[in-house]
């Protein structure tokens, strides 16, 4: 005998399952509105008209224009966060010694204060300055951020645990100074690359590193330009 399809206050599995999918294509949809025209360009009648939804759904999932503007938001701030602390993780948990952390720690600074991420860098900045005036969004950011923290915190206490770094900070307070250390990096690349940010990236690392307490990263100056 085949099996019934079981039922929900909103119909079946497979219309459930269609309904989270139609979720993620609203908000995706959202995301890529305000990456090409800012709050304001976000059209619920263009979103439902790309994501093949109706404005009711829209409602059903967020609430209001505002909510999905706040969610697309939220989603915006944690973008690339999330997956570069859940790669560190698993690299530091693949560590054997203080030397392999080392190496991975200077591998992973690298990438996060590196001139290609400014893209990255200038949208969370965006979306923090429109958090201070909408507390609901302010309150979403706060909530991603605070499970970042716990998500790059987990190999720091790791690490901790391991002795391969000192024992006497709080690992998720680490990842929220480090996370406005990296952002802060946008105050010399809003004119484009500054002539000296290689030492400011010099001074960034240095901190991390007396912090942990490992060894900082051979400091390579660049070649001047010769006329």
């Amino acid at each position: 005998m085949a099996l019934k399809t079981s039922k929900t206050a909103e119909g079946s599995i497979e219309a459930v399952a269609e309904k989270l999918g139609s979720k993620d294509r609203i908000l995706a949809s959202a995301i890529r509105a305000i990456d090409k025209g800012g709050e304001k360009s976000l059209k619920i009648r263009q979103i439902c008209s790309e994501t093949e939804t109706t404005a009711p759904s829209v409602y059903y999932f967020f609430g209001s224009r505002d909510g999905l503007i706040e969610a697309a938001q939220a989603a915006r701030y944690l973008r690339g966060q999330r997956d570069l602390s859940l790669e560190f993780s698993n690299a530091v948990h693949a560590c054997k010694t203080k030397s392999d952390f080392t190496a991975v720690a200077h591998r992973f600074l690298e990438q996060m204060f590196s001139f290609e991420r400014r893209p990255i860098r200038s949208v969370r900045v965006n979306v923090l300055g429109s958090s201070q005036t909408r507390k609901n969004l302010a309150k979403a950011i706060a909530q991603v951020q605070l499970a970042s923290n716990k998500i790059g915190g987990e190999p720091i206490r790791f690490a901790q645990d391991m002795g391969w770094v000192r024992p006497d900070f709080n690992p998720e307070m680490y990842l929220a100074w480090l996370t406005g250390m990296v952002n802060a990096q946008l105050l010399i690349e809003l004119d484009g690359n500054h002539p000296d940010r290689a030492d400011w990236v010099v001074i960034a690392k240095r901190s991390v590193c007396l912090l942990l307490g490992i060894p900082e990263p051979k400091y390579v100056k660049p070649k001047s330009k010769t006329k």
